[in-house]
């Protein structure tokens, strides 16, 4: 109490004492003490080890600054306005203090360094396919949206190796009658789209989706990739339509391979208590094993320009029977084989200015909203480069009614197949852009400088 008088008789004692009191009210009313001191609660395994890490790292905080704090305060209160006769005695050297400040902080930094060690160890550490499987999901980061694809087995395997040249683009399959144009194959973590086939050689586009080419031995197993992205339609943001939605399991490992087609973004869902960036020319692998069900509002946490802010998602994790369910109905069945050759210069020359009208089709390729993903003359954005295609017409009426990967499906009510036609036509006009064969020329530069 004397103290308390003793600082009240001051101008600024009276200051610190009024400005501390609104201080604390005006936390306790917005409710943002709680907010910022207080983590959300953990849904995941390895968010558990975190949440415990950090009320550790929290404890010796608090622990070291009440000591020191009231040191301080024990001072000044005690040798306030003191003579210079009752000074405590100074002294100019004490080994005992001296080893104390330097040894206990020491041995404080060496054990939270060990434990964060071990617990950053364990939450990094990849599960083993041979105790557990695994589910697996692509994450594509783009400004300003997300993609989440999965894949399963298209029932071939590689042929012949595969280098890590972004202009080796012809594989052999040991059975490539399953593959159909648009079809996205999956190869470890790169992903090819199928642009055409002669014979058992399948021509594809290399490391689409944000992935990186990588080197393929003979004998790996292909996956077709098939768009696993929900959509809620009411968005959580002011013209955020439609918030994109990943589903997981519950309690089984799940290892989210993120990628970025453009800048940097970052996966962060608050209940994981961890994020990753989403890196030009990189794959980054977030291991997760979900406790709970339900859904958690996630977002980008790296500020990747105008519409960052609205660049939200939903982790929706169900129990494994519901998710069961839900990946089977998402994969569907393998589109059926397409007999004989597909693509190539031959089928351009048939199509090309034999069907459609150009004029009508550019019109429709706008309204229809073609351009979003597809780029204003085809040359490829989020969609694959469609100027100049060399996929048949009949296979682009088939892409429009039952499309593949994350295309938005368009009923004959919507557009016609002789509109389609039409589209067609426009883009046989177009040129295709020189570097849009492989994938634009600076994530070319990115991935080869990162090997």
């Amino acid at each position: 109490m004397r103290a308390y008088q003793r600082l009240w008789r001051t101008r600024f004692g009276r200051l610190t004492l009024v400005m501390g009191a609104a201080a604390l009210s005006l936390l306790a009313l917005t409710g943002l003490a709680s907010a910022q001191v207080a983590l959300p609660e953990a849904v995941t395994e390895q968010g558990d080890s975190i949440r415990t890490l950090y009320f550790v790292v929290f404890a010796i905080g608090v622990v070291v600054f009440v000591i020191v704090e009231a040191m301080i305060l024990w001072v000044v209160f005690r040798y306030k306005r003191k003579s210079d006769d009752e000074l405590p005695t100074q002294v100019a050297h004490n080994t005992t203090a001296e080893v104390l400040w330097t040894g206990i902080p020491t041995v404080i930094v060496v054990v939270l360094f060990i434990v964060s060690f071990f617990v950053l160890q364990d939450i990094q550490a990849a599960a083993d396919p041979d105790d557990e499987d695994v589910v697996i999901v692509d994450v594509q980061g783009r400004q300003w949206a997300w993609a989440f694809s999965y894949a399963v087995p298209l029932g071939t395997e590689l042929a012949e190796n595969i280098s890590p040249d972004l202009a080796e683009t012809e594989i052999h399959l040991e059975d490539p009658s399953l593959v159909v144009p648009f079809m996205t194959l999956k190869l470890g973590v790169e992903h090819m789209r199928v642009v055409a086939r002669t014979g058992d050689v399948v021509t594809v586009e290399r490391a689409v989706n944000g992935t990186v080419a990588i080197r393929h031995r003979a004998g790996t197993e292909v996956m077709r990739v098939f768009n696993g992205t929900d959509t809620v339609a009411e968005g959580r943001l002011q013209a955020a339509d439609n918030t994109p939605i990943v589903t997981v399991p519950v309690g089984q490992m799940i290892r989210f391979n993120i990628a970025s087609a453009d800048v940097l973004h970052a996966f962060y869902t608050p209940q994981f208590l961890t994020k990753l960036d989403a890196v030009p020319g990189r794959v980054q692998t977030l291991w997760v094993r979900v406790t709970d069900a339900g859904d958690f509002m996630s977002q980008c946490a790296e500020f990747c320009g105008r519409d960052h802010a609205r660049m939200i998602y939903t982790v929706r994790a169900l129990s494994p029977a519901d998710y069961d369910d839900w990946f089977e109905d998402k994969a569907g069945e393998a589109p059926a084989p397409v007999e004989g050759d597909f693509g190539g210069e031959e089928e351009v020359e048939q199509e090309e200015g034999a069907v459609g009208n150009p004029a009508n089709g550019q019109n429709l390729f706008f309204s229809l909203g073609c351009n979003v993903c597809h780029g204003d003359t085809g040359e490829g954005l989020v969609g694959p480069t469609i100027a100049m295609t060399i996929v048949p017409l009949d296979r682009v009426i088939t892409q429009y009614r039952e499309p593949l990967e994350a295309m938005t499906e368009f009923p004959p009510d919507q557009v016609s197949d002789q509109e389609i036609a039409d589209i067609y036509a426009w883009l046989q006009t177009v040129p295709r852009p020189p570097e849009a064969d492989i994938i634009p020329s600076k994530l070319a530069e990115l991935i080869e400088a990162g090997g």
